[in-house]
Protein backbone atom coordinates (compact mmCIF):
# COMPACT_ATOMS: atom_id res chain seq x y z
CA UNK A 1 0.00 0.00 0.00
CA UNK A 2 1.43 3.58 -1.15
CA UNK A 3 1.03 6.20 1.49
CA UNK A 4 2.18 9.23 2.82
CA UNK A 5 2.38 10.50 6.65
CA UNK A 6 1.65 14.02 6.54
CA UNK A 7 3.11 16.11 10.14
CA UNK A 8 0.71 18.95 10.63
CA UNK A 9 3.00 21.78 10.83
CA UNK A 10 1.58 24.60 13.57
CA UNK A 11 1.72 27.92 11.78
CA UNK A 12 -1.42 29.97 10.42
CA UNK A 13 -1.51 28.41 6.83
CA UNK A 14 -0.82 25.29 7.74
CA UNK A 15 -3.96 24.34 10.18
CA UNK A 16 -6.26 26.49 8.32
CA UNK A 17 -4.97 23.89 4.87
CA UNK A 18 -5.51 20.95 6.60
CA UNK A 19 -8.07 21.61 9.74
CA UNK A 20 -10.80 20.55 7.18
CA UNK A 21 -9.48 17.13 6.46
CA UNK A 22 -8.51 16.75 10.30
CA UNK A 23 -11.81 17.54 11.51
CA UNK A 24 -13.55 15.47 9.11
CA UNK A 25 -11.35 12.05 9.62
CA UNK A 26 -11.56 12.85 13.30
CA UNK A 27 -15.44 12.72 13.21
CA UNK A 28 -15.34 9.85 10.65
CA UNK A 29 -12.98 7.87 13.73
CA UNK A 30 -15.47 8.66 16.41
CA UNK A 31 -18.15 7.55 14.54
CA UNK A 32 -16.67 4.49 13.68
CA UNK A 33 -14.95 3.33 16.75
CA UNK A 34 -16.58 4.94 19.29
CA UNK A 35 -15.38 2.68 22.15
CA UNK A 36 -11.92 3.44 21.41
CA UNK A 37 -11.98 6.64 22.24
CA UNK A 38 -12.00 8.39 25.40
CA UNK A 39 -14.56 11.69 23.37
CA UNK A 40 -17.75 11.32 21.49
CA UNK A 41 -18.47 12.34 18.36
CA UNK A 42 -21.59 14.19 19.60
CA UNK A 43 -19.10 16.16 21.78
CA UNK A 44 -16.60 16.78 19.06
CA UNK A 45 -19.09 17.64 16.30
CA UNK A 46 -20.22 20.67 18.45
CA UNK A 47 -16.36 22.32 18.64
CA UNK A 48 -16.31 25.87 17.25
CA UNK A 49 -13.53 26.20 14.10
CA UNK A 50 -11.76 28.22 16.77
CA UNK A 51 -11.18 25.01 18.94
CA UNK A 52 -10.06 22.61 16.13
CA UNK A 53 -7.81 25.19 15.59
CA UNK A 54 -6.28 25.40 18.85
CA UNK A 55 -6.13 21.61 18.83
CA UNK A 56 -4.28 22.01 15.67
CA UNK A 57 -1.92 24.72 17.02
CA UNK A 58 -1.08 24.08 20.48
CA UNK A 59 2.65 23.83 20.63
CA UNK A 60 2.01 20.73 23.22
CA UNK A 61 0.12 18.85 20.31
CA UNK A 62 1.54 16.79 17.12
CA UNK A 63 -0.36 15.39 14.85
CA UNK A 64 -0.06 13.13 11.91
CA UNK A 65 -2.19 12.07 9.50
CA UNK A 66 -1.08 9.08 6.92
CA UNK A 67 -3.16 9.88 3.40
CA UNK A 68 -3.23 7.55 0.59
CA UNK A 69 -3.54 9.58 -2.64
CA UNK A 70 -5.80 12.29 -1.42
CA UNK A 71 -7.71 10.11 1.12
CA UNK A 72 -7.11 10.24 4.93
CA UNK A 73 -6.33 6.80 6.22
CA UNK A 74 -5.37 7.65 9.47
CA UNK A 75 -4.23 9.49 12.21
CA UNK A 76 -2.03 10.12 16.02
CA UNK A 77 -1.57 12.63 18.32
CA UNK A 78 1.79 12.92 20.70
CA UNK A 79 0.54 15.24 23.55
CA UNK A 80 3.06 16.98 26.04
CA UNK A 81 5.63 17.16 27.07
CA UNK A 82 2.81 15.81 30.25
CA UNK A 83 3.72 17.55 34.41
CA UNK A 84 3.68 13.75 34.91
CA UNK A 85 5.25 10.23 34.94
CA UNK A 86 3.63 8.02 33.06
CA UNK A 87 2.75 6.01 36.69
CA UNK A 88 1.84 8.56 38.38
CA UNK A 89 -1.08 8.97 35.69
CA UNK A 90 -4.53 7.20 35.84
CA UNK A 91 -5.40 4.95 32.45
CA UNK A 92 -8.60 6.77 31.48
CA UNK A 93 -7.49 10.56 32.47
CA UNK A 94 -7.69 13.55 29.96
CA UNK A 95 -4.14 14.22 28.98
CA UNK A 96 -5.33 17.59 27.17
CA UNK A 97 -6.13 19.00 30.92
CA UNK A 98 -2.86 18.83 31.60
CA UNK A 99 -1.03 20.13 29.39
CA UNK A 100 0.79 23.88 30.53
CA UNK A 101 0.77 23.18 34.17
CA UNK A 102 3.89 22.74 35.86
CA UNK A 103 5.25 19.89 37.48
CA UNK A 104 5.94 20.16 41.91
CA UNK A 105 9.42 17.78 40.77
CA UNK A 106 12.05 18.55 38.63
CA UNK A 107 12.42 16.38 35.70
CA UNK A 108 15.20 14.78 33.31
CA UNK A 109 12.48 13.09 31.00
CA UNK A 110 9.86 14.62 28.48
CA UNK A 111 6.47 12.41 28.68
CA UNK A 112 4.38 12.31 25.93
CA UNK A 113 0.70 10.76 25.53
CA UNK A 114 -0.04 8.79 22.14
CA UNK A 115 -3.42 10.15 21.64
CA UNK A 116 -6.28 9.32 19.22
CA UNK A 117 -4.58 6.74 17.43
CA UNK A 118 -6.90 5.52 14.77
CA UNK A 119 -6.43 4.07 11.26
CA UNK A 120 -9.49 2.67 8.71
CA UNK A 121 -11.03 -0.74 9.55
CA UNK A 122 -10.23 -1.56 5.78
CA UNK A 123 -6.45 -0.83 5.74
CA UNK A 124 -5.49 -2.18 8.90
CA UNK A 125 -2.61 -4.76 8.87
CA UNK A 126 -1.47 -3.33 5.74
CA UNK A 127 1.10 -1.04 7.48
CA UNK A 128 -0.30 2.47 7.94
CA UNK A 129 -0.68 2.33 12.39
CA UNK A 130 3.15 1.28 12.04
CA UNK A 131 4.12 3.81 9.95
CA UNK A 132 2.33 6.21 12.02
CA UNK A 133 4.00 5.07 15.84
CA UNK A 134 7.71 4.91 13.69
CA UNK A 135 7.54 8.79 12.99
CA UNK A 136 5.00 10.34 15.82
CA UNK A 137 7.84 8.06 18.38
CA UNK A 138 11.01 9.71 15.77
CA UNK A 139 9.03 13.24 16.65
CA UNK A 140 8.65 12.77 20.28
CA UNK A 141 12.18 12.00 20.79
CA UNK A 142 13.23 14.78 18.76
CA UNK A 143 10.83 17.18 20.65
CA UNK A 144 12.29 15.52 24.19
CA UNK A 145 15.89 16.34 23.06
CA UNK A 146 15.38 20.32 22.10
CA UNK A 147 14.47 19.82 25.93
CA UNK A 148 17.31 18.89 26.77
CA UNK A 149 15.45 15.53 28.28
CA UNK A 150 15.09 11.81 28.21
CA UNK A 151 11.73 10.63 26.00
CA UNK A 152 9.08 8.85 28.31
CA UNK A 153 5.64 7.57 26.51
CA UNK A 154 2.91 6.52 27.19
CA UNK A 155 -0.36 5.22 25.53
CA UNK A 156 -4.09 4.08 26.90
CA UNK A 157 -5.71 1.23 24.56
CA UNK A 158 -8.38 -1.39 25.76
CA UNK A 159 -7.37 -4.57 26.58
CA UNK A 160 -9.81 -6.33 24.07
CA UNK A 161 -7.70 -4.91 21.25
CA UNK A 162 -5.29 -7.67 20.91
CA UNK A 163 -3.75 -5.83 17.77
CA UNK A 164 -3.64 -2.71 19.08
CA UNK A 165 -1.66 -3.83 22.20
CA UNK A 166 0.26 -6.47 20.09
CA UNK A 167 1.22 -3.40 17.96
CA UNK A 168 2.62 -1.58 20.61
CA UNK A 169 4.61 -4.24 22.19
CA UNK A 170 6.70 -4.32 19.14
CA UNK A 171 7.78 -0.41 19.81
CA UNK A 172 8.86 -0.97 23.92
CA UNK A 173 5.39 -0.40 24.95
CA UNK A 174 4.49 -2.24 28.20
CA UNK A 175 1.70 -2.25 30.43
CA UNK A 176 1.74 -0.69 34.09
CA UNK A 177 -1.24 -0.63 34.53
CA UNK A 178 -5.25 -1.05 33.85
CA UNK A 179 -8.76 -0.31 35.11
CA UNK A 180 -12.24 -0.22 34.26
CA UNK A 181 -13.34 2.24 31.55
CA UNK A 182 -15.82 3.79 33.62
CA UNK A 183 -17.25 2.80 36.90
CA UNK A 184 -19.21 -0.40 36.24
CA UNK A 185 -17.84 -0.63 33.06
CA UNK A 186 -16.61 -4.51 31.66
CA UNK A 187 -14.09 -2.36 29.47
CA UNK A 188 -11.16 -1.99 30.93
CA UNK A 189 -8.12 0.67 29.95
CA UNK A 190 -4.41 -0.82 30.25
CA UNK A 191 -1.99 2.02 30.51
CA UNK A 192 1.54 1.11 28.67
CA UNK A 193 4.48 2.92 29.26
CA UNK A 194 7.39 2.90 26.44
CA UNK A 195 10.14 1.05 27.12
CA UNK A 196 13.00 1.26 25.07
CA UNK A 197 14.78 -1.69 23.72
CA UNK A 198 16.95 -3.30 20.86
CA UNK A 199 14.08 -4.32 18.68
CA UNK A 200 11.95 -1.05 19.52
CA UNK A 201 15.05 0.93 18.70
CA UNK A 202 15.33 -0.77 15.18
CA UNK A 203 11.53 -0.18 14.98
CA UNK A 204 12.14 3.51 14.68
CA UNK A 205 15.59 4.12 13.19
Amino acid sequence: MSYKILKIERDDASVRTVMERYKAFRLLALQTAPEMFGSTYERELAFTDDAWYDRLASPMATSLLAIQEDRTIGSITMVGPLPFAPEQASPTSNPWGALGKKSSDPQDYAHFRVNGMFTLPEVRGQGAAKALMQRSIKQAILDAKELGREYVGSIVVDSDNPAAVGLYKKFGYETIGEEPREPGSIRTALLMKYVPNAQAAALVQ
